[in-house]
């Protein structure tokens, strides 16, 4: 006999912790189920900005933390052209992410709701375009929940949103692969380091996050081409920080960068996170994104199931996007006008752009003002100026 649930929860990231917890919060059943056995298995390059514990709603301990942040540094093709950004509104952390997800499953359960680990999801049974049932895996063991709202926070590759009909066609993906290098000789050890460029990662950025004094999160993500062999030969041309460091942990897989997919409720199911496309597109970042939607779409499935009208959770979709929604879709617009740049005009952006500049161009922030800034320049200003305004 199946057992049965107010909702159920799909995936136990960022996005699916915060929605069990806030729908756990009012008092209704929820089971959460992860595939996996182990928080934090995909790859992450593991930053957040300093407010990320605010959304998170939970205090900053140094267990959860691998390294501060004070700023970034954002190279072009040309690394002495490179941008600074630091001060007091740039600072952030470098998460131990296991362990902060682990922090997070603690305020869901503790709030009532049931963690299932190691329980992969086979089908959805749906009646009448709502859906009614899940069938998950347990140790072998086959196992069916019935529910009233299901939450798809389930990543890349969404087994609710495939099942569920949403509709997928601008979902995106740029395929990433990191490696964890011990013995790191990376200078300013609490400070990002940004690498763009054809040559060096096509359509995308590599980065070096350092996590302490003795380890650092390599990365690289690019489209169209396979990602391994341009981090191996970015390592390789930076002998100065990796001459004599090793990998001691490698892994990979895609991030969105299609921006927010058209619908993301559907009857009586939602998703968010990346699952959602809820990722800003410029950076990759997705932590505090997927924790915002988590919130946000547990707060409306609460509404629907205290009011017993699904169509309570319509309002998910504006409550987001007011923020959220909005700073994902200018980044993507930014994304796409410098994709069509080459490698001579981010040269150029480089030696005209401050550090402030790139924050609100990569975040989807002030358009306005550094589009104008743009604008005195003429080849910048028919390239990206004009595509931003």
């Amino acid at each position: 006999m199946a057992a049965r649930y107010d909702a159920v929860v799909v995936g136990a990231g960022p996005a699916g912790l915060m929605a069990a917890r806030k729908i756990a919060k009012r008092g209704f059943t929820v089971l959460m189920l992860e595939k996996d056995r182990d928080f934090g298995v995909r790859t992450c390059a593991e930053a957040v900005s300093e407010t990320a514990f605010k959304t998170a709603e939970i205090p900053v301990t140094q267990s959860l933390i691998s390294n501060t942040v004070e700023g970034a540094l954002v190279f072009p093709p040309n690394e002495s052209k490179g941008v600074r950004i630091a001060g007091e509104h740039y600072r952030g952390y470098i998460l131990n992410k296991p362990l902060f997800l682990s922090a997070l499953a603690k305020e869901a359960v503790a709030a009532g709701a049931d963690l299932q680990m190691r329980s992969e999801v086979k089908a959805i049974t749906m009646d009448g375009g709502n859906a009614t049932k899940i069938t998950y895996e347990q140790k072998g063991e086959l196992k069916d929940a019935e529910f009233k709202v299901l939450v798809g926070a389930d990543g890349v590759g969404s087994i609710v949103a495939k099942s569920c009909g949403f509709d997928l066609s601008g979902y995106a993906l740029i395929p990433t692969m990191q490696y964890v290098m011990v013995n790191c000789n990376v200078p300013e050890g609490h400070m990002i380091r940004i690498y763009m460029g054809r040559e060096v990662a096509p359509l995308g950025y590599a980065w070096v996050f350092s996590k302490n004094e003795f380890m650092a999160n390599v990365g690289i993500g690019v489209r169209g081409r396979p990602a391994k062999p341009y981090l191996d030969k970015f390592i390789a041309s930076h002998p100065e920080f990796f001459g004599k460091a090793k990998a001691v942990k490698e892994g990979g897989g895609g991030v969105p960068c299609g921006g927010q997919i058209r619908e993301v409720v559907r009857s009586n199911v939602v998703l968010c996170g990346d699952s959602a496309g809820q990722v800003i597109p410029i950076t990759g970042g997705g932590i505090r994104t997927s924790m915002a939607a988590g919130s946000v779409s547990g707060d409306f499935v609460a509404k629907a199931l205290e009011a017993g009208d699904m169509s309570a959770m319509s309002g998910y979709p504006s409550s987001y996007s007011d923020y959220w929604g909005s700073r994902i879709s200018k980044s993507l617009k930014v994304l796409r006008a410098i994709e069509e740049m080459s490698d001579d005009d981010l040269n150029t952006l480089g030696s005209v752009l401050s550090g402030e500049d790139v924050v609100d161009l990569a975040n989807g922030l002030d358009f306005k003002r550094v589009a104008s800034k743009l604008m005195m320049h003429p080849v910048l200003a028919m390239k990206l100026a004009s595509k931003l305004i």
